[in-house]
């Protein structure tokens, strides 16, 4: 359901907020050599972070790497999941196949799409108050550092 740069970032932000914490900005290959990831993977998350504004990046200097731009606490991991992936959404059936024979002439009636979209919208409110400190939190829980 999610794409491969954003579950490795999802994993990689437990190392990115304790970086913030600790006001230590973190190399993607120290970031990726700590998650046991590959750096390459990891870089299309970190560019679309940064541009997104969520991350800032420095390169070269005494201190290169990547640090959230504001506290972790007060961003969501669905902020996170927009800004790699877009908004979560289930597209009809007419959507992505233009002649699909369906006998149901209104999307909102079909209940596949009806039970797939209530199950994108519970998720989204969840991710939507879960916060990237409390998903540290958790992650810190089950993985050893």
């Amino acid at each position: 359901m999610l794409l491969l740069s954003t579950r490795l970032f999802l994993i990689a932000s437990n190392y990115l907020v304790q970086g913030y914490l600790d006001k230590v900005k973190m190399p993607a290959p120290s970031i990726a050599d700590k998650c046991n990831i590959n750096t390459r993977a990891l870089m299309p998350a970190l560019r679309r972070l940064t541009q997104a504004g969520i991350l800032n990046s420095q390169t070269g200097g005494r201190e290169p790497g990547f640090i959230f731009a504001r506290d972790p606490s007060i961003i969501t991991v669905s902020e996170i999941i927009i800004a790699l992936e877009g908004e979560p959404q289930m597209l009809s059936c007419r959507t992505i196949i233009g002649d699909a024979k369906c006998t149901i002439a209104n999307c909102d009636d079909c209940p596949v799409y009806k039970s797939i979209n209530n199950g994108i919208a519970t998720m989204s409110r969840e991710l939507k108050m879960t916060s990237l400190t409390s998903f540290h939190k958790t992650v810190s829980a089950v993985v050893p550092e």
